[in-house]
Protein backbone atom coordinates (compact mmCIF):
# COMPACT_ATOMS: atom_id res chain seq x y z
CA UNK A 1 0.00 0.00 0.00
CA UNK A 2 1.43 3.41 -1.03
CA UNK A 3 1.34 6.28 1.39
CA UNK A 4 -0.01 9.63 0.07
CA UNK A 5 2.59 12.35 -0.59
CA UNK A 6 1.95 15.51 1.43
CA UNK A 7 0.85 18.38 -0.77
CA UNK A 8 3.26 20.78 1.00
CA UNK A 9 6.34 18.73 0.07
CA UNK A 10 6.93 20.38 -3.37
CA UNK A 11 6.74 23.81 -1.80
CA UNK A 12 9.22 22.87 0.93
CA UNK A 13 11.56 21.38 -1.67
CA UNK A 14 11.49 24.58 -3.72
CA UNK A 15 12.27 26.68 -0.66
CA UNK A 16 15.17 24.40 0.22
CA UNK A 17 16.44 24.54 -3.36
CA UNK A 18 16.50 28.35 -3.54
CA UNK A 19 17.98 28.60 -0.08
CA UNK A 20 20.91 26.35 -0.97
CA UNK A 21 24.34 28.06 -0.75
CA UNK A 22 25.31 27.04 -4.30
CA UNK A 23 22.31 28.72 -5.92
CA UNK A 24 22.60 31.78 -3.71
CA UNK A 25 26.16 32.16 -4.90
CA UNK A 26 25.08 31.92 -8.54
CA UNK A 27 22.33 34.56 -8.32
CA UNK A 28 24.11 37.15 -6.13
CA UNK A 29 24.92 40.44 -7.93
CA UNK A 30 28.51 40.97 -8.97
CA UNK A 31 30.47 43.38 -6.77
CA UNK A 32 31.19 46.86 -8.17
CA UNK A 33 34.69 47.34 -9.57
CA UNK A 34 37.10 49.13 -7.29
CA UNK A 35 37.73 52.76 -8.27
CA UNK A 36 41.04 53.51 -9.98
CA UNK A 37 43.74 55.05 -7.80
CA UNK A 38 43.99 58.79 -8.42
CA UNK A 39 47.58 58.33 -9.58
CA UNK A 40 46.27 56.30 -12.51
CA UNK A 41 43.17 58.41 -13.16
CA UNK A 42 45.04 61.72 -13.56
CA UNK A 43 47.16 62.14 -16.70
CA UNK A 44 50.28 64.19 -15.92
CA UNK A 45 52.72 65.65 -18.44
CA UNK A 46 55.46 68.28 -18.58
CA UNK A 47 57.73 69.85 -21.19
CA UNK A 48 60.37 72.52 -21.76
CA UNK A 49 60.41 74.55 -25.00
CA UNK A 50 63.41 76.73 -25.93
CA UNK A 51 64.75 78.18 -29.17
CA UNK A 52 67.46 80.19 -30.87
CA UNK A 53 66.65 82.62 -33.69
CA UNK A 54 68.77 84.54 -36.21
CA UNK A 55 67.20 87.56 -37.93
CA UNK A 56 69.25 88.30 -41.08
CA UNK A 57 68.31 91.97 -40.92
CA UNK A 58 70.46 92.02 -37.76
CA UNK A 59 68.34 94.71 -36.10
CA UNK A 60 69.76 96.34 -32.98
CA UNK A 61 69.39 96.15 -30.09
CA UNK A 62 68.67 92.44 -29.75
CA UNK A 63 65.37 91.57 -28.15
CA UNK A 64 61.77 91.47 -29.32
CA UNK A 65 62.54 92.38 -32.92
CA UNK A 66 61.06 89.56 -35.02
CA UNK A 67 57.92 91.39 -36.17
CA UNK A 68 54.47 89.77 -36.30
CA UNK A 69 55.68 86.65 -34.51
CA UNK A 70 53.85 84.89 -31.71
CA UNK A 71 56.34 83.32 -29.30
CA UNK A 72 59.62 83.48 -31.24
CA UNK A 73 59.95 87.26 -31.24
CA UNK A 74 63.39 87.32 -29.61
CA UNK A 75 66.42 87.57 -31.91
CA UNK A 76 68.90 85.27 -30.16
CA UNK A 77 68.44 82.52 -27.59
CA UNK A 78 65.30 82.38 -25.48
CA UNK A 79 63.01 80.15 -23.48
CA UNK A 80 59.52 79.91 -24.95
CA UNK A 81 57.93 78.36 -21.87
CA UNK A 82 57.77 75.44 -19.44
CA UNK A 83 54.51 73.51 -19.34
CA UNK A 84 52.81 71.40 -16.67
CA UNK A 85 49.51 69.66 -17.49
CA UNK A 86 47.12 67.61 -15.37
CA UNK A 87 43.90 66.15 -16.78
CA UNK A 88 41.18 63.94 -15.30
CA UNK A 89 38.84 62.45 -17.87
CA UNK A 90 35.23 63.23 -16.83
CA UNK A 91 33.59 60.03 -15.59
CA UNK A 92 31.24 61.79 -15.13
CA UNK A 93 33.19 64.65 -13.43
CA UNK A 94 36.71 65.74 -14.31
CA UNK A 95 38.76 68.69 -15.44
CA UNK A 96 42.08 70.00 -16.70
CA UNK A 97 44.78 72.34 -15.42
CA UNK A 98 47.54 73.63 -17.71
CA UNK A 99 50.24 75.90 -16.28
CA UNK A 100 52.85 77.76 -18.32
CA UNK A 101 55.96 79.61 -17.08
CA UNK A 102 58.28 81.82 -19.09
CA UNK A 103 58.22 84.63 -21.68
CA UNK A 104 55.70 82.76 -23.83
CA UNK A 105 53.26 82.60 -20.92
CA UNK A 106 53.38 86.39 -20.54
CA UNK A 107 52.88 86.87 -24.29
CA UNK A 108 50.02 84.36 -24.45
CA UNK A 109 48.21 85.86 -21.45
CA UNK A 110 48.32 89.52 -22.45
CA UNK A 111 47.74 92.50 -20.20
CA UNK A 112 44.23 91.53 -19.12
CA UNK A 113 45.33 88.19 -17.65
CA UNK A 114 48.39 89.72 -16.01
CA UNK A 115 46.17 92.25 -14.25
CA UNK A 116 43.92 89.41 -13.07
CA UNK A 117 46.86 87.35 -11.77
CA UNK A 118 46.25 84.54 -14.29
CA UNK A 119 49.20 84.89 -16.65
CA UNK A 120 50.57 81.44 -15.72
CA UNK A 121 47.22 79.66 -16.11
CA UNK A 122 46.80 78.57 -19.71
CA UNK A 123 43.76 76.36 -19.04
CA UNK A 124 41.75 75.62 -15.92
CA UNK A 125 38.28 74.16 -16.22
CA UNK A 126 35.92 71.66 -14.64
CA UNK A 127 34.12 69.08 -16.79
CA UNK A 128 30.86 67.18 -16.43
CA UNK A 129 29.70 64.41 -18.75
CA UNK A 130 26.01 63.78 -17.96
CA UNK A 131 25.73 61.33 -20.88
CA UNK A 132 28.39 59.63 -22.96
CA UNK A 133 28.00 61.96 -25.95
CA UNK A 134 27.84 65.33 -24.11
CA UNK A 135 30.60 67.13 -22.18
CA UNK A 136 30.21 70.48 -20.43
CA UNK A 137 33.31 72.53 -19.51
CA UNK A 138 33.32 75.61 -17.27
CA UNK A 139 36.42 77.76 -16.86
CA UNK A 140 39.31 78.93 -19.02
CA UNK A 141 40.11 76.90 -22.15
CA UNK A 142 41.83 77.14 -25.55
CA UNK A 143 39.86 78.49 -28.49
CA UNK A 144 38.40 75.83 -30.78
CA UNK A 145 39.13 77.72 -34.01
CA UNK A 146 42.28 77.56 -36.11
CA UNK A 147 44.70 74.89 -37.31
CA UNK A 148 47.60 75.72 -34.96
CA UNK A 149 47.94 75.78 -31.16
CA UNK A 150 50.27 77.48 -28.69
CA UNK A 151 52.31 74.35 -27.84
CA UNK A 152 54.79 74.04 -30.70
CA UNK A 153 55.21 70.25 -30.44
CA UNK A 154 51.54 69.82 -31.45
CA UNK A 155 52.03 71.68 -34.76
CA UNK A 156 53.72 70.83 -38.05
CA UNK A 157 56.07 73.84 -37.79
CA UNK A 158 57.91 75.31 -34.83
CA UNK A 159 56.86 78.95 -35.30
CA UNK A 160 53.20 79.91 -35.40
CA UNK A 161 51.86 81.69 -38.47
CA UNK A 162 50.41 85.17 -38.82
CA UNK A 163 46.90 83.73 -39.32
CA UNK A 164 47.13 82.08 -35.90
CA UNK A 165 48.68 85.11 -34.24
CA UNK A 166 46.79 88.01 -35.84
CA UNK A 167 43.41 86.65 -36.95
CA UNK A 168 42.30 84.30 -34.18
CA UNK A 169 41.65 84.41 -30.43
CA UNK A 170 43.89 82.31 -28.17
CA UNK A 171 41.56 81.39 -25.32
CA UNK A 172 38.17 82.02 -23.73
CA UNK A 173 36.64 81.90 -20.27
CA UNK A 174 33.08 80.67 -19.88
CA UNK A 175 30.98 77.64 -20.80
CA UNK A 176 31.73 75.13 -23.55
CA UNK A 177 29.46 72.29 -24.63
CA UNK A 178 30.75 69.47 -26.82
CA UNK A 179 28.25 67.06 -28.37
CA UNK A 180 29.66 64.03 -30.16
CA UNK A 181 26.64 63.12 -32.23
CA UNK A 182 28.50 60.36 -34.08
CA UNK A 183 31.98 59.37 -35.15
CA UNK A 184 31.67 61.75 -38.09
CA UNK A 185 29.86 64.70 -36.47
CA UNK A 186 30.83 66.85 -33.47
CA UNK A 187 29.24 70.14 -32.40
CA UNK A 188 30.79 72.68 -30.00
CA UNK A 189 28.93 75.67 -28.54
CA UNK A 190 30.45 78.53 -26.52
CA UNK A 191 29.13 81.24 -24.22
CA UNK A 192 32.20 83.15 -22.98
CA UNK A 193 33.55 86.48 -21.76
CA UNK A 194 35.11 87.36 -25.09
CA UNK A 195 38.58 87.12 -26.59
CA UNK A 196 41.68 86.49 -24.47
CA UNK A 197 40.29 87.78 -21.17
CA UNK A 198 39.00 86.05 -18.07
CA UNK A 199 37.54 89.29 -16.66
CA UNK A 200 35.20 90.81 -19.23
CA UNK A 201 35.34 94.50 -20.17
CA UNK A 202 31.59 94.71 -20.86
CA UNK A 203 28.31 93.25 -19.67
CA UNK A 204 27.70 91.38 -22.93
CA UNK A 205 28.77 87.85 -23.80
CA UNK A 206 30.50 86.35 -26.81
CA UNK A 207 29.06 83.26 -28.47
CA UNK A 208 30.57 80.66 -30.73
CA UNK A 209 29.83 77.47 -32.60
CA UNK A 210 31.95 74.92 -34.39
CA UNK A 211 30.79 72.00 -36.51
CA UNK A 212 33.36 69.27 -37.12
CA UNK A 213 32.58 66.86 -39.96
CA UNK A 214 34.51 63.72 -40.91
CA UNK A 215 32.93 62.54 -44.18
CA UNK A 216 35.81 60.09 -44.66
CA UNK A 217 38.47 58.56 -42.45
CA UNK A 218 41.13 60.68 -44.16
CA UNK A 219 39.20 63.98 -44.26
CA UNK A 220 38.06 66.38 -41.53
CA UNK A 221 36.27 69.71 -42.02
CA UNK A 222 35.75 72.19 -39.15
CA UNK A 223 33.47 75.22 -39.62
CA UNK A 224 33.53 77.80 -36.84
CA UNK A 225 32.09 81.18 -35.91
CA UNK A 226 32.70 83.49 -32.94
CA UNK A 227 30.80 86.72 -32.38
CA UNK A 228 30.16 89.16 -29.57
CA UNK A 229 30.93 92.58 -28.09
CA UNK A 230 34.63 93.25 -27.50
CA UNK A 231 34.57 96.97 -26.67
CA UNK A 232 34.57 98.24 -23.11
CA UNK A 233 31.33 99.56 -21.64
CA UNK A 234 33.16 102.72 -20.54
CA UNK A 235 36.28 104.62 -21.59
CA UNK A 236 38.37 107.17 -19.73
CA UNK A 237 38.88 110.55 -21.41
CA UNK A 238 41.65 112.75 -19.97
CA UNK A 239 41.12 116.50 -20.26
CA UNK A 240 43.73 119.15 -19.57
CA UNK A 241 43.21 122.19 -17.35
CA UNK A 242 40.55 124.67 -18.47
CA UNK A 243 38.81 121.95 -20.49
CA UNK A 244 36.09 119.41 -19.74
CA UNK A 245 34.50 116.49 -21.54
CA UNK A 246 31.66 117.58 -23.84
CA UNK A 247 29.19 114.72 -24.58
CA UNK A 248 27.89 116.54 -27.65
CA UNK A 249 31.28 116.41 -29.37
CA UNK A 250 32.75 113.34 -27.72
CA UNK A 251 35.92 115.28 -26.85
CA UNK A 252 37.32 117.83 -24.39
CA UNK A 253 36.02 121.36 -24.90
CA UNK A 254 36.81 124.79 -23.41
CA UNK A 255 35.87 125.14 -19.74
CA UNK A 256 37.80 127.96 -18.04
CA UNK A 257 38.69 127.26 -14.43
CA UNK A 258 38.17 123.50 -14.67
CA UNK A 259 41.18 121.56 -13.33
CA UNK A 260 42.72 118.75 -15.39
CA UNK A 261 41.09 115.39 -14.79
CA UNK A 262 39.81 112.11 -16.14
CA UNK A 263 36.21 111.57 -17.18
CA UNK A 264 34.53 108.16 -17.29
CA UNK A 265 32.42 108.04 -20.43
CA UNK A 266 29.68 105.51 -21.15
CA UNK A 267 30.29 104.00 -24.58
CA UNK A 268 26.55 103.54 -25.03
CA UNK A 269 25.64 100.64 -27.28
CA UNK A 270 28.93 98.78 -26.96
CA UNK A 271 26.92 95.59 -26.49
CA UNK A 272 24.53 96.13 -29.40
CA UNK A 273 24.72 93.47 -32.13
CA UNK A 274 25.77 96.14 -34.63
CA UNK A 275 28.92 96.66 -32.53
CA UNK A 276 29.91 92.97 -32.35
CA UNK A 277 33.17 91.54 -33.56
CA UNK A 278 32.80 88.48 -35.81
CA UNK A 279 35.17 85.77 -36.97
CA UNK A 280 34.47 82.99 -39.45
CA UNK A 281 36.93 80.09 -39.52
CA UNK A 282 37.34 76.98 -41.65
CA UNK A 283 39.93 74.21 -41.25
CA UNK A 284 40.23 71.32 -43.72
CA UNK A 285 42.59 68.46 -42.85
CA UNK A 286 43.40 65.67 -45.29
CA UNK A 287 45.55 62.64 -44.44
CA UNK A 288 45.45 60.24 -47.41
CA UNK A 289 48.24 58.11 -45.88
CA UNK A 290 49.63 57.90 -42.36
CA UNK A 291 52.88 59.68 -43.27
CA UNK A 292 51.37 62.72 -45.05
CA UNK A 293 49.05 65.44 -43.74
CA UNK A 294 47.73 68.51 -45.57
CA UNK A 295 45.73 71.29 -43.88
CA UNK A 296 44.05 74.48 -45.04
CA UNK A 297 42.95 77.21 -42.64
CA UNK A 298 40.97 80.27 -43.72
CA UNK A 299 39.63 83.19 -41.64
CA UNK A 300 37.53 86.28 -42.22
CA UNK A 301 36.99 88.79 -39.42
CA UNK A 302 35.19 92.06 -38.82
CA UNK A 303 36.08 94.43 -35.97
CA UNK A 304 33.58 97.15 -35.15
CA UNK A 305 34.41 100.20 -33.06
CA UNK A 306 32.06 102.89 -31.78
CA UNK A 307 33.33 106.46 -32.06
CA UNK A 308 31.43 109.38 -30.45
CA UNK A 309 31.15 112.52 -32.56
CA UNK A 310 29.10 115.66 -33.16
CA UNK A 311 26.44 113.76 -35.08
CA UNK A 312 26.24 110.95 -32.51
CA UNK A 313 28.01 107.67 -32.09
CA UNK A 314 29.28 106.16 -35.29
CA UNK A 315 30.21 102.50 -35.84
CA UNK A 316 33.35 101.90 -37.87
CA UNK A 317 33.94 98.45 -39.39
CA UNK A 318 37.40 97.12 -40.18
CA UNK A 319 37.85 93.83 -42.03
CA UNK A 320 40.72 91.36 -42.22
CA UNK A 321 41.20 87.95 -43.78
CA UNK A 322 43.87 85.32 -44.21
CA UNK A 323 44.63 81.79 -45.35
CA UNK A 324 47.31 79.24 -44.47
CA UNK A 325 48.23 76.03 -46.29
CA UNK A 326 50.49 73.56 -44.45
CA UNK A 327 51.85 70.11 -45.25
CA UNK A 328 53.89 67.57 -43.28
CA UNK A 329 55.58 64.39 -44.47
CA UNK A 330 57.01 61.77 -42.11
CA UNK A 331 60.16 60.41 -43.79
CA UNK A 332 60.81 57.66 -41.22
CA UNK A 333 60.59 57.10 -37.48
CA UNK A 334 63.04 59.96 -36.82
CA UNK A 335 62.85 62.52 -39.63
CA UNK A 336 60.04 64.66 -41.02
CA UNK A 337 59.69 67.76 -43.21
CA UNK A 338 56.95 70.37 -43.14
CA UNK A 339 56.06 73.53 -45.02
CA UNK A 340 53.58 76.37 -44.61
CA UNK A 341 52.52 79.24 -46.83
CA UNK A 342 50.27 82.15 -45.74
CA UNK A 343 48.59 85.23 -47.10
CA UNK A 344 47.15 87.78 -44.70
CA UNK A 345 45.40 91.05 -45.57
CA UNK A 346 44.67 93.49 -42.75
CA UNK A 347 42.37 95.67 -44.82
CA UNK A 348 41.33 98.03 -42.04
CA UNK A 349 44.36 97.79 -39.78
CA UNK A 350 42.33 96.08 -37.06
CA UNK A 351 44.98 93.54 -36.07
CA UNK A 352 48.32 95.07 -37.09
CA UNK A 353 47.57 98.75 -36.54
CA UNK A 354 48.44 99.49 -40.19
CA UNK A 355 45.51 99.73 -42.59
CA UNK A 356 46.13 97.95 -45.87
CA UNK A 357 49.13 95.94 -44.65
CA UNK A 358 49.34 92.64 -46.54
CA UNK A 359 51.74 89.89 -45.44
CA UNK A 360 52.90 86.71 -47.17
CA UNK A 361 54.93 84.13 -45.27
CA UNK A 362 56.76 80.96 -46.24
CA UNK A 363 58.15 78.43 -43.75
CA UNK A 364 60.20 75.26 -44.27
CA UNK A 365 60.88 72.96 -41.31
CA UNK A 366 63.19 69.98 -40.88
CA UNK A 367 62.25 67.87 -37.85
CA UNK A 368 64.18 65.21 -35.96
CA UNK A 369 62.92 63.09 -33.07
CA UNK A 370 65.94 61.02 -32.00
CA UNK A 371 63.95 59.82 -28.97
CA UNK A 372 60.28 59.83 -28.06
CA UNK A 373 60.90 62.68 -25.60
CA UNK A 374 63.00 65.05 -27.72
CA UNK A 375 61.82 67.19 -30.65
CA UNK A 376 64.32 69.20 -32.72
CA UNK A 377 63.14 71.56 -35.46
CA UNK A 378 65.33 73.64 -37.75
CA UNK A 379 63.24 76.21 -39.56
CA UNK A 380 63.79 78.77 -42.31
CA UNK A 381 61.11 81.43 -42.62
CA UNK A 382 60.47 84.47 -44.80
CA UNK A 383 57.91 87.19 -43.98
CA UNK A 384 57.21 89.59 -46.83
CA UNK A 385 55.11 92.76 -46.81
CA UNK A 386 53.41 92.47 -50.19
CA UNK A 387 51.67 95.79 -49.59
CA UNK A 388 53.24 97.72 -46.72
CA UNK A 389 50.82 100.66 -46.86
CA UNK A 390 53.72 103.09 -47.29
CA UNK A 391 55.82 101.89 -44.35
CA UNK A 392 58.38 99.08 -44.28
CA UNK A 393 57.38 97.00 -41.25
CA UNK A 394 60.58 95.00 -40.66
CA UNK A 395 63.56 96.49 -38.83
CA UNK A 396 67.10 96.25 -40.23
CA UNK A 397 70.36 97.14 -38.50
CA UNK A 398 70.04 100.29 -36.34
CA UNK A 399 67.75 102.64 -38.22
CA UNK A 400 66.87 100.92 -41.50
CA UNK A 401 63.71 99.02 -42.37
CA UNK A 402 62.48 96.87 -45.23
CA UNK A 403 59.65 94.78 -46.58
CA UNK A 404 61.35 91.37 -46.07
CA UNK A 405 62.20 89.51 -42.87
CA UNK A 406 64.36 86.34 -43.09
CA UNK A 407 64.95 84.21 -40.01
CA UNK A 408 66.40 80.84 -39.09
CA UNK A 409 65.09 79.22 -35.93
CA UNK A 410 66.14 76.12 -34.02
CA UNK A 411 63.42 74.90 -31.65
CA UNK A 412 64.08 72.29 -28.97
CA UNK A 413 61.31 70.63 -26.96
CA UNK A 414 61.86 68.05 -24.22
CA UNK A 415 58.59 66.43 -23.20
CA UNK A 416 57.40 63.56 -21.00
CA UNK A 417 54.85 62.33 -23.53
Amino acid sequence: MMLPVPRRLPILAAVALFASPALAHETAPEPLPAPRPWTEAIALSAFVDAYGSVNYGFPKPQGAVNAYRAYDATNGFSLHWVGLDAAYDPDPVGGQLSLRFGPGAVTYAGAAERDAGLEMVKQAYASWRPVESLTLDLGKFDTPVGAEVADSQANANYTRGVVYWLAQPLFHTGLRATWEASESLTLKLLAVNGWNATVDNNIGKTFGAQLVLAPAESLTVALGWIGGPEEADTVTVSCSADTAYDPSTGACGPSPGTPAGDHLVDQGGANDPESWRHLGDVVVTWQPVESFTLSLNGDYGVVRQRTPGPSGTEVRSRDYWGAALAARYQLDDTWAVAGRGEYYDDVGGATTGTAGLTLATGTLTLEARPTANLVLRLEQRADHAVDDAGTDPFAEKVRDSGDLQLTTTLGVVVTTN
